[in-house]
């Protein structure tokens, strides 16, 4: 396995190029993590099938802080040679390692905690509100900002806010679309009559709340004896639509989240979701029927789940989910390119 700090990822485009677009992050699928990162590497082959050349810079942070030392030593020199019309940073700790690339056009898109936070059981942790506080800050070096939701919006500067672009990420339809759940159920080897309240994430980030999960999961076997609680993680992306298609209820119990893609990815499978008021979860369920958003207890989260596995399916919440396709958000990322570049200029 190697162990390079930076690797380095071109996505070329059928034809000649329409534009050429940097991207750096600190999140892409590789074979250490092949679901680390998956929405952006999806945003990047969105935008190469809409003309684009994607040159990809993987800051591999969760080798140490030298990936970010390195990348900061490199990127500016990358950035100056010119060939790239916009600078795309994902995540507030890469967008350190960016300061240097101001040369070109930049976007820096912040993708959830890093400007919201960590939650612990108490609150945020001093790290994560030092992080926060410097991550708002940097915001200011960048020609435009993206957020995933209003209350991320709400975090920044507010002469940053002026350009800042609300913009969540994209949902691949054709791969999360509504499947046989029977179908599914026999190629994962689970029962046909059992009831299935998916919990997706790592169960050992506070963040997510797990216990919120199993507590509501408790509650609901006491009505139907037959439910069980399946937690999916490091799943590889490929596995994510039959898990979504062989459950009955999405369980998303998180404390604190952008525009949390599991969310939208079970809305295009129309698996019903109970989900807690965070991100921007609200917006995306509001008249959606079959779908909950309640408070975060485990009994409004065991009575919605049970609601849930009484109304089956949600063919609506794929129609809510259509603005949010691939194609669509990479057109509107692309409208933030021009917004970028004309400013940038």
């Amino acid at each position: 396995m190697s162990r390079s700090l930076i690797r380095s990822y071109r996505l070329e485009p059928d034809a000649d190029p329409t534009r050429r677009v940097l991207f750096v992050t600190n999140m892409w699928p590789d074979e250490t993590r092949p679901y680390y990162g998956s929405f952006i590497a999806s945003q990047a082959r969105s935008l190469r099938e809409a003309g684009c050349r994607v040159d990809v810079v993987y800051v591999r942070g969760f080798l140490g802080p030298r990936a970010y030392a390195l990348a900061l030593a490199r990127l500016p020199g990358l950035a100056a040679r010119g060939e790239h019309e916009v600078v795309h940073v994902h995540y507030g700790h890469t967008a350190l390692a960016g300061i240097g690339i101001r040369r070109r056009p930049t976007v820096v898109s912040f993708c959830g905690e890093d400007l919201l936070g960590a939650p612990r059981d108490g609150g945020l942790t001093r790290k994560s509100r030092a992080e926060v506080a410097v991550f708002r800050q940097l915001s200011r070096l960048a020609t435009v900002t993206i957020t995933k939701s209003r209350e991320m919006e709400e975090r920044l500067p507010a002469a940053i806010a002026a350009r800042n672009v609300v913009l969540p990420n994209g949902v691949d339809l054709n791969q999360f679309a509504p499947g046989d759940r029977d179908l599914a159920r026999r190629q994962l080897g689970w029962e046909p009559d059992e009831k299935v309240l998916l919990f997706l994430g790592n169960p050992e980030d506070p963040r997510k709340n797990f216990e919120l999960a199993e507590a509501t999961a408790g509650l609901v076997r006491e009505w139907v004896p037959e439910a069980r609680l399946q937690v999916g993680w490091k799943l590889e992306p490929s596995q994510v639509p039959t898990v979504m298609n062989a459950a009955d209820c999405l369980l998303f119990s998180s404390r604190s989240e952008g525009s949390p893609n599991a969310v939208k990815e079970a809305m295009a499978c129309a698996l019903p979701v109970v989900a807690t008021p965070v991100g921007d979860i609200a917006e995306r369920l509001r008249g959606v029927d079959n779908c909950y958003v309640c408070s975060p207890t485990a009994g409004d989260f065991a009575g919605a789940a049970l609601a849930a596995l009484r109304g089956g399916r949600a063919p609506a919440a794929r129609d809510a989910v259509a603005d949010l396709s691939l194609q669509r958000v990479a057109d509107r990322l692309l409208s933030v390119y021009d917004t970028a570049t004309r400013l940038g200029g």
